[in-house]
C-alpha cells in the first residue's frame, strides 16, 4: 500500500464496530463514531418509520425485533431474512442488506468525524475462523458499502491486535519485542486465538513476525450473556415472577439479556463483588448479581477457551518441528506448553473479566501478562493492527494458505474437470483431533478422477479466492502448475500438513513432498506466485528452492 495515502482500519465486530485512520507518515488513531464511546455497537433496528436505526439508537428502540450481533450471519452462515420493527411496522431484512447498511453507516460517521476516506486504503479484520467464501462475502458486503476492499484486505482478527501489540512496543521502547507472544483475542461473538513468534529484522530493526496458529470458535461474550440472562430469568422465578406468565415473555427475554450485558460489564471491574441494575422495560424489578456468580458461569467456558489456547500451542510445535511425536505432545500438559511463550496479550472486551487473567498469570508463569500498553482500551487492539504500516503486513507469515489448491483435467470428451483439494483459509485440524491424538495432523483429500482413457496429465493450481491463478515458482522458474500422472478410476492423494509439509502422490505412485516455510499475505492485481521447498521429489521438477513472498518486498 502507498505510504502517501490514508489508511482506513474498521473493525466490524460481533458486539461493536471500531474504525481507525493513519495518516501519511503519521500514527495510529481512532476515529469516534459512537455517542458514548469511541465504537458503535453493531445493532441494527428498524424505528417505528420503518426507517433503519443502528448503534446506540437501535439499542434505545429495545425492540426483540432488533439484531444485536448483524455479524453472525455471516460466521454461522445464515442468508434466511430478519425480523425488525414490531406489529404493523415490522419489516423483512436479509443479514446482507443489514450489514451493507450498517458498514455505509460507519463510513458516513467516519467522514463527519473527520476522516480522510476518500483516496483512502482500507482494512477489514474478520475471525480466524472465517473461511475463503465467508471473507469474500464480507469483501463483496463492503464493496457494495462503498468500501473498496479486496480479501487480501481482510485480516484475521488475532493478527491484527498482535501487530498492533509490537508496533506499539516498537514505538514506545525504541526496539521490538523479541519472543513468541500468544493473542488471546476474547470479543462478543468469537474468541480468537494467535500464537505469533515475534523477530528483530537487522536491515531497520522492525518486527519480523511469524503466525504459528491462527484460530478460533464461535463461543465467546454472547454466549456468557445468555447464560447470566438465564440465572437471571432463574432468579425471578424464586421471587414469583415467571416469565412465561407475564404479558410479552420475549420482550422480558430481550430485556433480562441487556441486563446480562450490563452486569457483565459492571462486575469486570474489581473494585466491587455485586452489582445491580433494573430490568428496565417499565419494569420496577432491580436485578442483582455477584462476582462469585459470574465466575461460577464463566468458568466452564473460559475451561473450553483455555482447551483451545493449548491447541495452538500444539500447533505451533508441530510447525516448528520441535516435536514430531504427537502422542507425546496430546499428552503435555498445557503448563509445559506454556513454557514456549514469552508474552500473553489480552484483548477485546471479555479479556477483562478478572477471572481471565488470574488464569493466564497461572498457566503462564514465565510469560508477561498484559493488555496492550500503547492502547486506552483492549477493544481498539484490532482496528489499531488494522492500520499498522504495510511492509510489516509484508513480513506476515501466515500459518495456512490464503488460496484454493485444485486438481484440473480433461475427461475424454475434451472438457475441463476441477476437483477442489484445499480451500482458503481452512483450518487443517480441530481441537479434539490433537487430544484424540489422531496420527499426522493436517488437510487430506484423496480424488478419485473418472472420464479418463489411459493415463493422463493433470495440473496441480493453486487460485486465489478472487479466481485469479497463481505461478508455483521451482529453484526460481515459475510453472503454472504441478503436472500429476493420473489413471482411470484411481485415487490421487493430497495432503497439506500442520508442518508446512505438501505431499503429493499420483496414480504412477510417484511421490513429492514440498516444504512450505511461509503463507504471506496475497496481494491481488499482479499474477502472483507460490514457491516451495523440495524435500523429496518423484515428479519431473528438480532441484530445490527457498519459500519466496507472493510479490517484490519493498526493501527489494
Amino acid at each position: 500500500m502507498d505510504e502517501e495515502r490514508p489508511l482506513v482500519g474498521i473493525d466490524f465486530g460481533t458486539a461493536t464496530t471500531l474504525v481507525t485512520q493513519r495518516l501519511p507518515y503519521s500514527y495510529a488513531e481512532t476515529v469516534p463514531i459512537g455517542i458514548s464511546t469511541a465504537w458503535l455497537p453493531s445493532t441494527v433496528a428498524a424505528s417505528p418509520q420503518g426507517d433503519l436505526v443502528f448503534g446506540e439508537a437501535a439499542e434505545a428502540i429495545g425492540d426483540p425485533g432488533a439484531v444485536r450481533s448483524v455479524k453472525q450471519y455471516i460466521t454461522a452462515d445464515r442468508y434466511a431474512p430478519l425480523s425488525l420493527g414490531a406489529h404493523r411496522g415490522t419489516q423483512m431484512f436479509t443479514p446482507d442488506r443489514l450489514i451493507v447498511a450498517l458498514l455505509r453507516h460507519v463510513v458516513l460517521l467516519a467522514k463527519a468525524n473527520e476522516a480522510e476516506t476518500d483516496d483512502a486504503a482500507f482494512r477489514l479484520a474478520c475471525p480466524a475462523i472465517w473461511d475463503g467464501p465467508r471473507r469474500k462475502r464480507l469483501a463483496s458486503l463492503a464493496n457494495e458499502a462503498g468500501i473498496p476492499v479486496t480479501v487480501a484486505d481482510i485480516v484475521d482478527e488475532p493478527i491484527a491486535a498482535g501487530l498492533a501489540w509490537s508496533e506499539g512496543c516498537h514505538d514506545r521502547d525504541g526496539e521490538p519485542p523479541e519472543g513468541t507472544v500468544l493473542v488471546f483475542d476474547y470479543g462478543g461473538g468469537t474468541l480468537d486465538i494467535a500464537l505469533m513468534s515475534v523477530g528483530e529484522d537487522l536491515d531497520d530493526l522492525e518486527p519480523e513476525l511469524t503466525v504459528f496458529s491462527a484460530r478460533g470458535v464461535a463461543e465467546a461474550g454472547d454466549a456468557l450473556d445468555l447464560r447470566i440472562a438465564q440465572d437471571l430469568e432463574r432468579d425471578m422465578r424464586a421471587a414469583g415472577l415467571d416469565v412465561d406468565r407475564m404479558p410479552s415473555p420475549r420482550t422480558v427475554r430481550s430485556l433480562l439479556l441487556s441486563a446480562a450485558r450490563r452486569l457483565k460489564v459492571l462486575l469486570s471491574d474489581t473494585r466491587f463483588d455485586t452489582q445491580s441494575v433494573p430490568l428496565g422495560g417499565g419494569h420496577t424489578t432491580m436485578l442483582e448479581y455477584t462476582r462469585q456468580r459470574l465466575e461460577e458461569a464463566f468458568s466452564p467456558q473460559l475451561d473450553r477457551a483455555l482447551q483451545h489456547v493449548r491447541a495452538a500451542l500444539c500447533e505451533a510445535r508441530l510447525r516448528r518441528r520441535t516435536t514430531p511425536d504427537l502422542e507425546s505432545l496430546a499428552r503435555m500438559p498445557i503448563e509445559e506448553l506454556a513454557r514456549d511463550v514469552e508474552y500473553v496479550l489480552l484483548a477485546g472486551g471479555m479479556s477483562q473479566i478478572p477471572l481471565v487473567r488470574e488464569e493466564f498469570l497461572r498457566l503462564f508463569p514465565h510469560a508477561r501478562v498484559e493488555y496492550d500498553q500503547s492502547l486506552e482500551t483492549p477493544e481498539e487492539s484490532v482496528a489499531t493492527g488494522l492500520v499498522v504500516r504495510s511492509d510489516r503486513y509484508h513480513r506476515l507469515s501466515l500459518p495456512r494458505p490464503g488460496f484454493d489448491l485444485v486438481l484440473e483435467w480433461q475427461d475424454r470428451d475434451g472438457r475441463t474437470c476441477r476437483e477442489l483439494l484445499y480451500p482458503a483459509f481452512q483450518p487443517l485440524f480441530t481441537a479434539d483431533q490433537v487430544f484424540r491424538r489422531e496420527g499426522s495432523l493436517g488437510h487430506r483429500y484423496d480424488a478419485q478422477v473418472p472420464g479418463l482413457t489411459g493415463d493422463a496429465t493433470a495440473a496441480l493450481r493453486a487460485v486465489s479466492v478472487d479466481g485469479k491463478p497463481l505461478d508455483f515458482v521451482v529453484d526460481g522458474r515459475p510453472i503454472p502448475h504441478l503436472p500429476v500422472r493420473l489413471r482411470r478410476f484411481t485415487n490421487f492423494t493430497f495432503q497439506l500438513k500442520v508442518s508446512g509439509d505438501i505431499y503429493v502422490r499420483d496414480c504412477a505412485y510417484q511421490e513429492a513432498r514440498f516444504r512450505v516455510e511461509r503463507w504471506p499475505i496475497l496481494r491481488g492485481g499482479e499474477r502472483n506466485s507460490v514457491s516451495l521447498s523440495t524435500v523429496r521429489n518423484g515428479f519431473p521438477i528438480q532441484r530445490s528452492t527457498t519459500f519466496t513472498d507472493f510479490y517484490s518486498h519493498p526493501h527489494q
